[in-house]
C-alpha cells in the first residue's frame, strides 16, 4: 500500500479532472444559450416592439401591397376555373419524357462517365404531370430582349438600348455583350451590343397591360402571335418592330427624346407543361394568336405526345 501511494505522487496530473474522475467539458449546453433574449422588447419602456411586425402600429412593419394587380386578379377569378375545365381529361396518365441514357458498363471507363443525351434531340424533355388544381397553368414573368446591330459602329446605341427598356418597364436592365469573335462583321468578344431585363410580379403584369390594351390594339399590320413562337414548354416569343415600340405610352408622351427606337424580342414565361396550355392562358390574358382554331387540335395531340407545328 505504501508503495502504490508513492506511485501515485510521481504521477504528473496536468489538470485536476483526471485526478477527481470528472469529464473535462459537458456535453449538453446550457438552456440559456439556445434561448436568444431580446432585452429591448422586455424593458417596459418600449412597448411598441412587442407588437408583431405585420401590425400596422409596429415600427417594423412594411407594406407590400400597394396597388391592385388586374393581371393575377382577373386570372384568380375568372381564368383559374375555365383553365382547369379546358385542360382536364379524364383518366389522366403522366407522360414520361425523353431523358439522358446511361452507359451499358460494357468499358471500365463509363464508370464515371456523364450520361449520355437523349435520343433524337440534344436537351432532355421534361415530364408532362396530370392535371390538377395544383398545377393551372398561370403568367409568371416577362423577358426583353434587345439587341441592336449597329452598336458595332456606334457603341452608345447600345445605352440607348437600355435606357429604352428602362423607360418602358421602370426596372434597371442588363447589358449584353458579343461572345463570339467574327471579323467579316466587325464584331469581337466583349463589345456591347444591346441590353436584356426579366421582370415578374407587379412590373410584368403592368406590362403586358400596357401591351395588350395599348400596343398591340394601335399596330395595323399586326394579325396576332404565330401558333410557332414557342419553346414547346410554356414559353411564348415574339418580336416587335421600332416602329411599333413607339406606341408604347413611355416613349409616345416624349418623342422628342427618343428620335430613335429599337426592336425587341418578348418571352412571356408561364408555368404551363406545354405550349397549347400557354396559348389558351395568354389568350385569356389579350395575347392575340393566328390561327386559333388550330389550338385545339395542338391540344389532343399533346395529350397523346405529339408535337408538331402545322
Amino acid at each position: 500500500m505504501v508503495g502504490i501511494n508513492i506511485l501515485r505522487t510521481q504521477v504528473r496530473s496536468f489538470t485536476t479532472t483526471s485526478v477527481n474522475q470528472k469529464v473535462g467539458c459537458a456535453m449538453v449546453k446550457p438552456i440559456h444559450h439556445k434561448v436568444r433574449i431580446n432585452k429591448r422588447a422586455l424593458s417596459p419602456r418600449f412597448p411598441e416592439l412587442k407588437i408583431p411586425s405585420f401590425d400596422i402600429k409596429s415600427p417594423k412593419f412594411k407594406p407590400f401591397v400597394t396597388f391592385n394587380d388586374r393581371v393575377q386578379d382577373h386570372w384568380r377569378n375568372t381564368l383559374q376555373n375555365d383553365l382547369l375545365l379546358i385542360n382536364y381529361k379524364h383518366d389522366q396518365q403522366e407522360i414520361e419524357g425523353i431523358k439522358r441514357r446511361k452507359w451499358d458498363m460494357s468499358s471500365p471507363y463509363h464508370l464515371n462517365r456523364p450520361l449520355r443525351k437523349p435520343r433524337g434531340q440534344i436537351v432532355p424533355s421534361p415530364t408532362i404531370r396530370v392535371r390538377t388544381e395544383k398545377n393551372i397553368p398561370r403568367f409568371e414573368s416577362v423577358t426583353i430582349n434587345c439587341w441592336v446591330k449597329e452598336a458595332k459602329l456606334e457603341p452608345n446605341l447600345a445605352i440607348s438600348a437600355a435606357l429604352q427598356l428602362q423607360q418602358i418597364t421602370g426596372c434597371k436592365p442588363s447589358p449584353i455583350f458579343a461572345k463570339t469573335n467574327v471579323p467579316n462583321w466587325k464584331i469581337r468578344p466583349g463589345m456591347k451590343m444591346g441590353a436584356k431585363i426579366k421582370i415578374n410580379g407587379s412590373d410584368a403584369s403592368q406590362f403586358l397591360s400596357t401591351l395588350t390594351e395599348i400596343v398591340l390594339p394601335r399596330i395595323r399590320d399586326f394579325e396576332g402571335v404565330s401558333n410557332r413562337s414557342g419553346d414547346r414548354y410554356g414559353q411564348i416569343t415574339f418580336g416587335l418592330k421600332p416602329e411599333h415600340v413607339k406606341f408604347f405610352p413611355e416613349i409616345e408622351s416624349n418623342q422628342d427624346s427618343w428620335v430613335k427606337t429599337f426592336g425587341m424580342d418578348i418571352t412571356l414565361h408561364t408555368s404551363a407543361q406545354i405550349d397549347p396550355e400557354a396559348r389558351i392562358l395568354l389568350s385569356g390574358l389579350g395575347i392575340p394568336f393566328t390561327g386559333s382554331e388550330k389550338i385545339i387540335k395542338l391540344l389532343q395531340d399533346a395529350e397523346n405526345g405529339i408535337f408538331k407545328y402545322e
